[in-house]
Order: C-alpha cells, then structure tokens, then sequence
C-alpha cells in the first residue's frame, strides 16, 4: 500500500541556510553511481538496479529534466530533479521531483540548499511557481518545506494500473 501524498506549492523567498552552503551542480554520469544509492535510500522498495535503469531513462528522454548533486568536501550528500513544463492553469512552472539527503548530513542545510538552487532555477527560467510531492507520514520534510515558504494546496491522487506492490521492478 502506497502513503498518500500531500502536494506542496509555493512562490516563496526563502530565508538563507543556517549552515555552510553546500557545493550544487548539475550531475555528470561519473556520478551517477552515487546518485543511484542515494536515490535508492529513498526508493528503498524498488531495487537498486531498477532505481538506475529508471534514472537513465529520465535523463536519455526527458529534455526539460535537471538533475542536481549537492556535495560537500567532494562526497554528493543530496540529489534532486526537476522537471520544467506547463500546466493550463498555472503556466510555466518548475516541479521538484526525487529530492533526499544522506541520512548522515540531514539537518546540515543540504536539503535547504538544493531546494533555494531549484527556485533559483525556476526563476532564471520565468516559472510562475515552484511544486513538490511529500509522503504524508514524511513530517521531517513538511517542517523543511514549510519553514522554506511552501504551502499545501492539495492532494496527489494516484490509481495504480495492474499488479502494484511498491516501487518494484519494470
């Protein structure tokens, strides 16, 4: 059984991080290795494999797709994607997809950072508005998202087409 979401929206200033910023930029593929075990901490029921498959495939066929590492002292300790596209009744706008830290540096500022770098690319971009998804149980990640301006503004529905267990295989 899938936890529901709650859907975060916000066009929000966001306060400076209280830690030392970390390093964020794109991701190359000598990366991706370590992006794939972060991303499978957060995807725990999918295997890691089917976890790296899936990446390749956002990253060979979705153009609009950024995919941001946050490193500090050379080790990536965060990812986060975002997809750029339009919606009818908000136009332009910026959706933060897949975003974890290594559990050893959360509440370090890795997170805050990423976040603050992904608005600032929703603006350089012209986005009217910044969007995100979050388990409901996730409450560690609703005080992050709140305290950085966004807000809920509804729910994320979803209809499981088939056989679903999880984030599993194909």
């Amino acid at each position: 059984m899938r936890i529901p979401v709650a859907v975060f929206h916000a066009m929000a200033q966001f306060p400076p991080a209280s830690m030392e910023t970390p390093d964020i930029r794109p991701l190359s593929p000598s990366d991706l290795d370590d992006a794939t075990r972060l991303l499978a901490v957060m995807n725990h029921e999918t295997p890691e494999s089917v976890v790296r498959e899936r990446l390749e495939a956002v990253l060979r066929d979705h153009a609009h797709y950024e995919l941001v590492g946050a490193f500090v002292g050379g080790k990536l300790t965060g990812v986060a994607g975002a997809w750029l596209a339009t919606k009818i009744w908000c136009g332009l706008y910026l959706e933060i997809d897949n975003i974890v830290v290594d559990p050893e540096s959360r509440s370090g500022g890795v997170g805050t950072a990423l976040v603050e770098h992904l608005v600032g690319i929703a603006r350089e971009r012209g986005c009217r508005l910044v969007t995100l998804d979050s388990y409901v149980s996730n409450h560690a990640s609703h005080r992050l998202y709140h305290r950085l301006g966004f807000e809920i503004w509804g729910f994320h529905f979803v209809k499981p087409l088939g056989d679903w267990k999880g984030g599993g295989a194909s």
